[in-house]
């Protein structure tokens, strides 16, 4: 079962917990961060008048044929937001700092909009499992705190315009299994600490400006099925031990300067399906 699903069987069950307790409503102090959130991304559609985690609500601009874009656990005294989904809206805001009053957010997808600034580094105090960044404006460096997200299993910053090195403290992610940073401007070494991310699935970084040999140290990443690092910088020769990433699919190597001869050592990854 792939994380996707797994963020919506949990956002589905919460929102059934939640229909339990119609009664409950969102803490205050959370509806006044979910007003700071709206000025800063420039959402103008959601309704305060409309309880957010109220499910038996069809109005109020919390909800869309395709997702809920405020998703509620309602299993205690009171209602929490766990999860926000905006995705495809046309926003042209910022990223809101304010993100970070909302202790008990698990998920934020703000992809495929049009938000701009740097990602704030106050959102390396919240719980999140699935941070999504994908398809957007935002400039700067990836914050070193966003390391300190322990619980983080999905990191996409793709096709933005962020800039400078990968901070080490990246490494620091004992969850992560899916980390996209393709299209950016980053540059600079791949750190040696992301040897330590052992439970990668799928690792994207093409188009962008690192510089430095494929590392040997992705023979640790044992779990890892996708691998795609075309025109990021990155120059040969392919690693002999890549010959240990035995559950590896898909890997795509394009325009990266490798130098030598097509290695054997490839022959041994047997689940490879796309060279």
């Amino acid at each position: 079962m792939s994380l996707t699903q797994l963020i919506f069987i949990y956002a589905l069950v919460s929102l059934l917990l939640s229909g339990f307790a119609s009664s409950q409503k969102l803490a205050k102090d959370e509806v006044d961060v979910l007003r700071a959130v709206a000025k800063g991304l420039h959402q103008n559609n959601w309704d305060f008048s409309v309880d957010p985690c109220d499910v038996a609500s069809t109005v109020g601009g919390w909800r869309t044929p395709d997702a809920d874009e405020v998703t509620c656990n309602c299993s205690s005294s009171v209602c929490h937001v766990i999860y926000i989904d905006v995705t495809r809206q046309d926003l042209n805001g910022s990223l809101p700092k304010e993100f970070a009053g909302l202790p008990f957010l698990q998920g934020i997808d703000l992809s495929r909009n049009f938000l701009n600034g740097p990602i704030p580094p106050e959102w390396g105090a919240l719980p999140l499992v699935y941070l999504n960044l994908g398809g957007n404006r935002i400039t700067g460096p990836v914050p070193k705190e966003i390391g300190n997200i322990t619980s983080l299993e999905f990191l996409g910053l793709d096709f933005n315009q962020i800039s400078g090195k990968l901070p080490p403290e990246l490494g620091n992610l004992p969850n992560i299994q899916i980390l996209h940073l393709r299209s950016n401007y980053l540059s600079g070494d791949i750190p040696s600490t992301f040897s330590k991310l052992t439970t990668l699935t799928d690792f994207r970084i093409s188009d962008n400006q690192f510089t430095g040999s494929i590392p040997d140290f992705i023979q640790n990443w044992t779990e890892l099925e996708k691998l795609v690092i075309q025109a990021s910088g990155l120059v040969g020769p392919i690693p002999k031990t890549i010959s240990s990433l035995n559950k590896l699919t898909k890997l795509i190597l394009r325009n990266c300067n490798l130098t030598g001869e097509l290695p054997p050592y490839l022959g041994p990854i047997t689940s490879l399906k796309l060279l």
